[in-house]
């Protein structure tokens, strides 16, 4: 269940600071064995441009 608690603090500080990618988390036998994180540079870049 810690996994699970780090993963959506996790999620929360991303939503606070414009996270501009996607989250791929990869579940065997009910655990979580692995957790992607990617974000487009660009994208960012742009926006804070933009802002």
């Amino acid at each position: 269940m810690n996994k699970i608690q780090k993963i959506t603090e996790l999620l929360s500080i991303l939503k606070n600071d414009g996270f501009t990618g996607f989250i791929r988390i990869n579940f065997s036998q009910g655990g979580i064995t692995r957790i992607e994180k990617n974000e487009e540079v660009l994208k960012k870049v742009r926006t804070q441009k933009e802002a």
